[in-house]
């Protein structure tokens, strides 16, 4: 994963080019609109992430802490938003393969955070099946969200031996 900054120009243009589902812009909105937010907010609390696949970019999420996470997050926690992988690479585990490796990324970057955190609909059953599969276990509540039923779900991040002393 690289940080929006960090990427090429060409990098970029793959990350405005990544192609989803009316269904998954139905749930997240749409890349650019994610983008242009990521252009605009980026900062200590706010970072837009690459998901590359031999240099490529093939998916992007943002993260937000602290004053830019959303009410709901507990306190420590890195809210993962928006994850998206392009129409051609869904499929292959790639999703999963990089909420396996948020939490390397953010100990690195973000060493106070706690916790992963993340809102999905109920309906997105494959979204579900990722996170699940990363580790993130749902919190059980549910509350009506802008489409449908939204759940929580956390993943608990190792102590960071770097914080620690």
């Amino acid at each position: 994963m690289l940080a929006w900054d960090k990427l090429s120009e060409a990098q970029q243009a793959q990350a405005r080019a990544i192609s989803i589902s009316q269904q998954q812009i139905e749930y997240a909105g749409s890349v650019e609109k994610q983008l242009q937010g990521v252009e605009a907010e980026s900062g200590c609390d706010l970072v837009g992430l690459a998901i590359l696949d031999a240099n490529a970019v093939v998916g992007f999420l943002v993260l937000k802490r602290g004053c830019k996470a959303p009410e709901w997050a507990a306190p420590g926690a890195a809210v993962v938003s928006g994850m998206r992988i392009d129409q051609s690479q869904q499929g292959r585990r790639i999703g999963s393969t990089a909420l396996v490796a948020l939490p390397s990324w953010v100990q690195e970057h973000w060493p106070g955070c706690t916790a992963l955190a993340l809102s999905v609909d109920e309906d997105n059953a494959q979204g579900i099946r990722a996170y699940s599969t990363a580790g993130f276990v749902d919190q059980g509540a549910r509350v009506q969200g802008r489409i449908g039923w939204v759940r929580y779900m956390s993943k608990q991040l190792p102590a960071n031996a770097a914080s620690a002393s």
